[in-house]
């Protein structure tokens, strides 16, 4: 007969049993993951003698606090300067008679473009020519109202009337003359006596230096003052747009040497200086535009506008920051970037293993990083110069 005191013992043996059953099926389930760590920790790691390490000029350092001069690097674009392209039009209405260049020509200031025939030349010259007549018609008749006056014989009424007329003479025959200055035409030369020769065409002239971009028109064509003929770029004049983010603005100034990379590598490098830090923050990529002129470089290879740059600034004033490495213990392998990290590095075997880590800030020679995973308590010493060589050596064991 099974007494109360055996069934309660034969339960608490059915609860261990069980209890050790889940036990071990959860160790099961965990198992193959702490394996995989355990053979990614193994995969990173690798053991050296120092003799090894000396062989590939590899030493030890350990991180630090050092006052970093923070390097900014940032893309941007060559653009041309205001003064470098120009538009070509006309000051006033006419129709194409001669072309003498075509698109792609190089050009020098004030050479002949082409030439428009102008009925509208015509009436202005002509108006020109009456209203100096006007004004030495009117330059006799007030010097003869003066003369009256002076003999008390004249009217003050005539003579206050042929001197309104007078200047408004005048500002007519100067405004004529300007008018007919801007189209290349000396205004003296209609009114000479037996030589006056008026002209039917005008040629219109390259303002600036450079290469003919495009010509808009063609012979027999009617253009008006705001019709745009021809467009001319000076592609020697140029500067560059380079855009920093906005978290590195502070660190940039007027007056600070930009280093200049082209993308196209048969280009030389070049550098220059940030004339002008836009005040204006882009909205899109949340950027600043700093304006560079940079020195051209010895090339034949033309400089276009819109051809991408790289650009290194050095920012003012310098960080102290902690976590410093020399640039030679950062190893890159083009998407992520490790360290070699040991505790103890004087032992007969080295065992270093690899971490993962983000550059925070650097400068030429020094990085601040950021681990990724925990490092081992305690001091450690961190690979330095060579470290490709590590890694080749640590992949021979993968």
């Amino acid at each position: 007969m099974v007494t109360t005191d055996n069934k309660k013992e034969n339960m608490k043996q059915q609860m261990s049993i069980l209890l050790l059953v889940l036990l071990a099926a959860c160790s099961s389930k965990q198992q193959p993951g702490t394996a995989r760590q355990q053979r990614q920790v193994q995969n990173d790691s690798i053991v050296l003698t120092p003799k090894q390490l000396e062989g590939v000029n590899v030493n030890f350092v350990q991180p630090e606090t050092r006052a970093l001069k923070p390097v900014i690097y940032a893309n941007g674009v060559v653009s041309l300067l205001p003064d470098s392209r120009a538009q070509v039009s006309s000051h006033i209405q006419g129709k194409v008679e001669q072309i003498f260049v075509r698109e792609g020509v190089a050009v020098r200031k004030g050479q002949p473009l082409l030439t428009l025939s102008s009925f509208s030349l015509l009436e202005l010259q002509n108006e020109y020519a009456a209203a100096h007549s006007d004004v030495e018609f009117l330059t006799t008749e007030y010097n003869r109202q003066s003369e009256l006056r002076k003999s008390n014989i004249g009217v003050l009424a005539d003579y206050q009337s042929v001197k309104a007329k007078l200047m408004a003479a005048r500002a007519r025959e100067t405004a004529l003359a300007a008018k007919l200055q801007l189209l290349g035409i000396r205004a003296t030369g209609l009114i000479d006596e037996g030589r006056a020769r008026l002209q039917t065409t005008i040629t219109i002239t390259a303002p600036i230096d450079g290469f003919v971009l495009k010509f808009y028109e063609n012979i027999g064509s009617i253009v008006q003052p705001e019709t745009l003929l021809a467009e001319i770029v000076n592609p020697n004049r140029v500067q560059a747009k380079v855009y920093v983010y906005e978290k590195d603005a502070a660190l940039v100034d007027e007056g600070q040497e930009v280093f200049i990379d082209f993308v196209q590598q048969h280009i030389p490098s070049t550098r220059g200086k940030v004339l002008y830090v836009s005040r204006a923050l882009d909205e899109k990529n949340r950027s600043i535009t700093l304006h560079v002129q940079f020195e051209r470089p010895q090339t034949t290879e033309m400089i276009l506008s819109d051809m991408n740059i790289k650009a290194r600034l050095e920012a003012n004033g310098s960080v102290p920051v902690t976590n410093t490495l020399p640039r030679t213990a950062l190893y890159d392998d083009g998407d992520k970037k490790y360290i070699f990290v040991t505790t103890n590095a004087r032992q007969p075997q080295v065992r270093m293993r690899r971490y993962r880590v983000e550059v925070e800030q650097s400068d030429d020679q020094y990085v601040q990083v950021r681990t990724l995973e925990q490092l081992p308590p305690g001091q450690v010493w961190v690979a330095n110069n060579n470290v490709l060589a590590i890694e080749s050596e640590r992949k021979k064991n993968e």
